[in-house]
Parts: structure tokens; C-alpha cells; sequence
């Protein structure tokens, strides 16, 4: 019985601590889900802050002396259901009960408020008479105003019931649920056991959740920078595979010549030829395309090999720019290790990560003061990796995005389902090559200096890498189409215009530092 009537002494010093908010508008709503602190703020005379822990991470109930720092974007469900429905509007009254708080919210009407601007200005007593008040046998505290606002209908209810299984519920006026988080519920209600102390509490609380969402925060940091280590690894190692092959170039000139010389003894429709090697007096195989005569084949041969040697100084420009790129990303890294999980320290690293080519959804938890972006939700797919994209994004100097396909598959995947039908398609004219989109605005024209990039792209991620001049086909999204049975990544289309753009180193390395991991 004493420790019941404790914990009702204290759910009364919290209905009294908040009796004035009675009347004053609704400021803020924030959430932080991947810890479970729910805030809304408000304006009596200054800015007050009602905090509720709903797990996870924290529980319990206060003051917040602040707003925490990290909190989900307007996005998340839950926040948006509470600024759309809450925000903006009056508090007509905060019930304290013995299995949780509940936040009544509406508008006053015109003969009863004060000026818009000013109802949190005034007095608990000029706002309505503000109280608390403790039903009887352990009926719930509440800050109410006086009857003379009974006439107000609720617009939203906030039920918010705190515990490490707890949840929130938003209401509509008539009672019908809007929104629950999370969406599965928490346990059954539990008796809630109130702080003596209301501010002592929520300042414990907003710190408590602070600290372990910043904990989260810089797990999800350092796995996105070693993301974009061992990209950038596999990105050097596939540079120095090309330059490796630029050992073949003599042979690629040498089966050219032979085909010339004995193309014409080849029968028509074969695979692949037996060639007489006049250097070793043996003899070389050679692949060949059965629908195109054996002699007209060795111009294909010969300009592999100048495509091999023009790439030459833009691969090992792009290997030296990689391999600086690693040795910032590992000093990156370190000091990801070292730091200490508090935003102020995580948000500088965020910035020089994302500078580094750290794609910015990798580090969408990552939240600054003032600056919320989306915690990470809890629910079933929680823990889980975000899905694998089939295309890279890279950036135009404007900052526009341009998506590449990563594979033959994924070239059907980007332009069959992720380009939109106004959207900008680029494909290298003749070869194969990857899928390019530019995403645009409904009725918008691509820019030329987006169009000269995005075909610049296009060109360097097909055969006709290493050419000075590309041409390039581009077209609406709307007019490519799949064929059914087609191979992947085989595509036609219609209303064809061309580019011929010619390749320009710096453009070139300029895209590729963009590259932001699918």
C-alpha cells in the first residue's frame, strides 16, 4: 500500500508540474524508435518538454530539460502522424495515470482563447485555471482545465504508455486509431511507477537515450565507412586487372594482322579459326562472330587494342586517385574507432564520410542537432541490410544523380523497374554496355551538362571504353522496351536521338569520385 501510494504521491508531482501546459500550444513531436523516447513540446511561458520512454532503450516518464539530439526524421510513421495531428494545436488536458500519460490535444475556439501568438504567455491561472487533480481510490492524476472549456471537442489523443515493452497511440477526436508504434504493440499494461522528481527524471532520460542512439549511431558509421573500403579495394583491383591487360595488346595487333592475311581461307559461318603463327610456326585460335566474314573481323581486334592503349593514362589516373582515396578512408576508419559515441563527435565524421563517397543512405541514422534524420525502426525488419540496389549512383557536377546498371540483370531491374517512364535512358550506340537513367521531374528536359555526363558514362561502362568519341542513344524511359524472351540486359527502342561525345579525362575522373555504392 505505501509503495501505491508513493507512486501516486509521484504521478501527482508530475500532473502539478505540468497543470500549466494546460492551454499552451503543441511546439514539437519528435521520436527516436531505435531508442524509444517519445518528446512533445511545448510553449508556457517557455519551452517545456514531456518526455516518455517506450523502450527499447529507455523507459520512464519526465521533463525533459531539452529536445534529444537524435531523433527520426518527419518521415518515420509515427512523427509524422503527431505533427500532422498534434502539432499546432492546444493542450486541453495531460492525464497522468497509473499505466501511462495521455496527451489531449484541440483548438480553442475564438471566444475562448487568447491571440494565437500569445495563449503561452499567460499564467496557469489566466490559461485556463491549470491543476492537478487525484481521483479517488488511485484514479489517475490530471492537469485539466476549468470547466469552462468543457465545449471543446479533442481533435487527437496521445496515449503513451512507458516500460521497455511500452508503445504509443495516437487517436483521432472520435477515438479511432491513427498510428501505433511499434506497430505490433508492446505488452500489456503495466503499472507505472513515477519519479519523485519529474525534471531529475527526464533529464536522466533524454541523456540515457542520447547515449545509446549515438552508440547505434557509430556502429552503423563505422560499418558504412568499411563498406566503402572494401569497395574502394575492389575498385583498385579491377583498375589494375585492366591495366594488366594492356600486356595483350601486342597479341590483340598480331591476330588483326594474321586475319587479314589468311581471314579470306576461313569458311563463312565459323566460330573460330586455326591461324598459322608466323612468329612460333604453330598455330593460334581465334574466336570469331559466325555472322560477319573472318577478314572483316581483325578491325574488331585492332581497335580493342587502341581502346587498351588510349585507356592506359586514364586507368592509372583513376588507380592513383583510388588508391588516395584509400589511404583517407583508413585514417577514416581509425578515427571512427577512437571517437567517442556522443553527435558531436559522430557528425564531423559523418560529413568527412559522406566527402569520401560513403553513399548518404548508408548514414541515414546519422542525425545532427537540430538537423533530425531517420532513426533506424524496430520491428521485423530490423537488423537486416538494406536490400542490394541494381545500379550505382553517380553525380553529375550540378549534384544530380545518375544511375548505372551494375550487370546485365541489373540493367533490366534499373530500367524496367526503377526508371520511371519520364526519365532519361543512355545506352553506348552498337556495343554493349551498361544501362544509364537520369532521373528527372515530371515534363523536365535533361540539362546538357547532365546529358554530357551521363553519356560520358555510358560510354566508358561498355566496349567502347577507351574510344575518344563515343555515340551514344538516348531516349524517354517510356519508349524502351523488354522483349519476352530477350537476354538480359537486351533491350529495344524507339524514338532514338544521338550524342557523339567525346571522352574527356577530367569529366571522366571527375563522375568516377562520385560513385556512390548500390
Amino acid at each position: 500500500m505505501e509503495d501505491r501510494q508513493g507512486g501516486a504521491a509521484a504521478g501527482g508531482a508530475l500532473a502539478e508540474e505540468v497543470a500549466g501546459w494546460v492551454g499552451a500550444r503543441i511546439d514539437a513531436a519528435h521520436a527516436n524508435p531505435a531508442t524509444g523516447l517519445v518528446a512533445l513540446a511545448v510553449y508556457a511561458g517557455a519551452r517545456r518538454v514531456l518526455g516518455a520512454g517506450i523502450g527499447p532503450r529507455v523507459a520512464g516518464v519526465g521533463v525533459l530539460p531539452r529536445l534529444p539530439r537524435l531523433r527520426a526524421a518527419a518521415a518515420h510513421p509515427l512523427v509524422a502522424a503527431m505533427r500532422a495531428h498534434l502539432v499546432g494545436r492546444r493542450v486541453l488536458a495531460i492525464e497522468v495515470r497509473s499505466d501511462g500519460l495521455a496527451v489531449v490535444a484541440g483548438d480553442l475556439p475564438r471566444d475562448e482563447g487568447e491571440d494565437e501568438g500569445e495563449i503561452g504567455e499567460t499564467s496557469a491561472a489566466e490559461a485556463g485555471k491549470g491543476r492537478a487533480v487525484e481521483g479517488e481510490g488511485g484514479a489517475p492524476a490530471q492537469a485539466e482545465r476549468a470547466p469552462a472549456g468543457q465545449g471543446r471537442a479533442a481533435a487527437a489523443r496521445l496515449e503513451l504508455a512507458p516500460g521497455r515493452r511500452g508503445e504509443a497511440r495516437l487517436l483521432d477526436g472520435a477515438g479511432n486509431l491513427i498510428v501505433r508504434w511499434p506497430p505490433q504493440g508492446g505488452a500489456p499494461p503495466a503499472e507505472v511507477v513515477y519519479a519523485a522528481d519529474p525534471l531529475a527524471a527526464g533529464a536522466a532520460l533524454v541523456e540515457a537515450s542520447d547515449d545509446a542512439a549515438a552508440g547505434q549511431e557509430k556502429a552503423a558509421l563505422a560499418r558504412a565507412v568499411k563498406a566503402r573500403r572494401a569497395a574502394l579495394e575492389r575498385r583498385a583491383e579491377a583498375v589494375r586487372g585492366d591495366l594488366g591487360r594492356l600486356g595483350s595488346v601486342a597479341r590483340l595487333q598480331k591476330t588483326g594482322q594474321l586475319l587479314l592475311a589468311q581471314g579470306a581461307r576461313v569458311p563463312r559461318g565459323a566460330a573460330k579459326a586455326l591461324l598459322d603463327d608466323w612468329e612460333t610456326g604453330g598455330k593460334l585460335e581465334v574466336a570469331l562472330d559466325p555472322a560477319r566474314p573472318a577478314k572483316a573481323q581483325a578491325e574488331t581486334f585492332f581497335a580493342k587494342a587502341r581502346r587498351y592503349q588510349r585507356g592506359e593514362a586514364v586507368m592509372r589516373a583513376r588507380l592513383a586517385e583510388t588508391e588516395r582515396a584509400l589511404q583517407a578512408i583508413a585514417a577514416l576508419e581509425a578515427d571512427v574507432a577512437a571517437a567517442a559515441p556522443r553527435p558531436e563527435a559522430l557528425e564531423p565524421l559523418a560529413k568527412r564520410a559522406i566527402s569520401l563517397g560513403v553513399a548518404r543512405a548508408a548514414l541515414a541514422d546519422l542525425a545532427a542537432p537540430g538537423e533530425p534524420g531517420p532513426a533506424r525502426t524496430q520491428g521485423p525488419r530490423a537488423g537486416r541490410e538494406a536490400p542490394r540496389r541494381p545500379f550505382h549512383v553517380y553525380r553529375s557536377a550540378s549534384g544530380a544523380a545518375i544511375l548505372v546498371g551494375r550487370g546485365a540483370e541489373d540493367n533490366d531491374a534499373l530500367t524496367t523497374k526503377h526508371a520511371r517512364p519520364h526519365d532519361l535512358w543512355l545506352h553506348a550506340k552498337g556495343v554493349v554496355g551498361a544501362h544509364v537513367v537520369v532521373p528527372l521531374p515530371k515534363g523536365a528536359s535533361c540539362p546538357a551538362d547532365v546529358l554530357v555526363d551521363a553519356a560520358t558514362l555510358a560510354a566508358h561502362f561498355s566496349d567502347a571504353r577507351g574510344d575518344v568519341v563515343c555515340e551514344v542513344s538516348y531516349v524517354q524511359r517510356r519508349y524502351v522496351r523488354k522483349p519476352r524472351g530477350a537476354a538480359p540486359g537486351a533491350v529495344t527502342f524507339e524514338r532514338e536521338k544521338v550524342i557523339a561525345v567525346r571522352i574527356e579525362g577530367d569529366r571522366l575522373a571527375r563522375l568516377l569520385a562520385t560513385k556512390e555504392e548500390g
